[in-house]
């Protein structure tokens, strides 16, 4: 974090990163001393953020997250009748799923004739 300090009649840009504090640049008023404190706080504050925006494309490229989102709000907006039904429906594909494995599994089993 960048701030500004004023120490015996000198006017400091202070960078703290939250074990050492080091004064960086000496400036002629207290006024400028603040205005690029603030400037360079807001650069690192826009840099962080430009990191964290690359970041999320990089691991979520089809940007899925929204689209998962929307799915778990629809889940958590559901009424009982409607998860009840969604879960029924979901047994079924399961059970039909097994039954393809299954069918798949003793057609492997079954000699060729």
């Amino acid at each position: 974090m960048y701030f500004s300090i004023i120490d015996n009649k000198e006017y400091w840009v202070v960078l703290r990163d939250g074990v050492v504090e080091k004064m960086i640049l000496e400036l002629p008023s207290e006024k400028l001393a603040d205005e690029v404190a603030f400037q360079l706080q807001m650069a690192w504050n826009d840099g962080e953020s430009w990191g964290k925006t690359k970041m999320r494309k990089w691991f979520d490229p089809e940007e899925y997250q929204l689209e998962i989102s929307k799915s778990i709000k629809n889940l958590m907006n559901r009424g009982e009748y409607e998860n009840n039904k969604y879960n029924e429906e979901l047994e079924q594909k399961l059970k039909y799923d097994e039954m393809k494995v299954r069918q798949q599994v003793l057609r492997l089993k079954t000699p060729n004739s």
